[in-house]
């Protein structure tokens, strides 16, 4: 079965989907490449990722979740945040995997054999902080620390392409834990400092692209949220109870947010 499919966005990058409604990212330099989240972790991506690149490589997570670092096990240098370390491991599992892919799509969840999937990661991640900066040769990758979805979550900007990859940060229905709302406010405060160094946003899913006006309009919306001033429309989602900030139809505004009242959210 075919599980990915590359497309040229940019001078450098290039964007790779894959299953579950969900891409990565690949950044190619003249003297190295770097691939951004790794999916699921079904088919495999490494000999996928050996068609495309003509550099050395290494890997960078956004966060911990199943569906970003779910396929790191099939490479050795992979970075992530430390404060999401415990929540890959326990998160990004195999058996968690299966059961997440099977809710989105059982059809497609039938049809993929056991050794498809690649196992669940055991080896040591490097750590990822701000601090850090990826020089590829013409280009570069630049982490930012936007807390809030995950403890850890960081977005990779790439100024020569004046591109920001959001991962799950910052999108059309961010998941924030209630308890995170604030840590949230504050990483989306930070991001807009380096506004001036993008002009695309894109994501890893959905529609893979917003507008740039997403960040400010989710952030405002945090800052509702906070003060009980927004539309708390009742949802659910991933199996938890909770409310979008804004109705989801909200002309005008880009992004939502969806928050669980409680920290019993699996995300």
């Amino acid at each position: 079965m075919n599980y990915f499919a590359a497309q040229q966005i940019s001078p450098h990058l290039y964007r790779i989907h894959s299953v579950g409604g969900v891409c990565m990212y690949l950044v190619q330099g003249t003297h190295a490449a770097a691939l951004l989240d790794t999916g699921f972790g079904v088919g495999n991506l490494r000999a996928f990722i050996q068609t495309i690149v003509n550099t050395p490589y290494f890997v960078l997570l956004s966060h911990g979740h199943l569906d970003h670092a779910g396929g790191s096990a099939q490479f050795d240098t992979v970075y992530l945040n430390q404060k999401d370390w415990a929540l890959s491991a326990r998160h990004a599992n195999l058996s968690n995997r299966h059961w997440d892919l099977k809710q989105l799509d059982n059809d497609l969840f039938s049809r993929i054999p056991a050794e498809d999937w690649v196992p669940t990661r055991t080896s040591a991640y490097v750590p990822l902080s701000e601090s850090d900066c990826f020089d590829l040769g013409d280009v570069q990758v630049m982490p930012i620390a936007v807390p809030g979805h995950t403890e850890g979550s960081m977005i990779f900007l790439i100024p020569e392409d004046r591109i920001a990859i959001l991962g799950d940060a910052c999108g059309e229905s961010t998941l924030i834990k209630k308890e995170m709302m604030g840590t949230y406010e504050k990483g989306l405060t930070h991001l807009s400092m380096f506004s001036g160094q993008f002009d695309i946003v894109l994501r890893n899913h959905g529609s893979f692209m917003s507008q740039k006006q997403i960040i400010e309009d989710n952030l405002t919306l945090a800052r509702d949220i906070i003060c009980g001033r927004d539309a708390a429309v009742s949802g659910c989602c991933m199996g938890v109870d909770g409310f979008f900030g804004r109705p989801l139809q909200h002309p005008g505004k880009e992004g939502n947010i969806f928050y669980a009242p409680t920290s019993n959210a699996i995300w």
